[in-house]
């Protein structure tokens, strides 16, 4: 009885812990708003702006040319792949700088 409680705490656990670690992937698609400290905000196609971190792996290209984040100027059209618990709260992997996306 006893192994058999013990097995099933420890089977909860992992599986508790695995839903805890989880993460969303997250496609973001709009115009940088601002750039400041590590944090870019991007206006989406719907009008809501959405925060997003950057660190050190975060990859930003312009033309298949990796640049600086020095280049993310306020207005330019992006497309930010990214991932985190929510689209609000997330860290960007990837950031593209595009062409002015046409409005729908």
């Amino acid at each position: 009885m006893a192994r058999t409680l013990s097995t099933a705490l420890l089977a909860m656990l992992v599986l508790g812990s695995a839903s805890i670690c989880a993460h969303d992937e997250f496609r973001i698609i709009g115009t940088v708003a601002r750039y400041q400290d590590s944090t870019l905000q991007v206006k989406n196609r719907e009008g809501k702006t959405l925060s997003v971190r950057l660190d050190k792996q975060t990859v930003i290209t312009r033309d298949k040319k990796k640049v600086p984040p020095t280049e993310l100027k306020t207005g330019l059209s992006v497309v930010v792949d990214a991932y985190g618990d929510t689209e609000d709260d997330s860290l960007a992997l990837d950031i593209r700088i595009v062409p002015p996306i046409a409005a729908r």
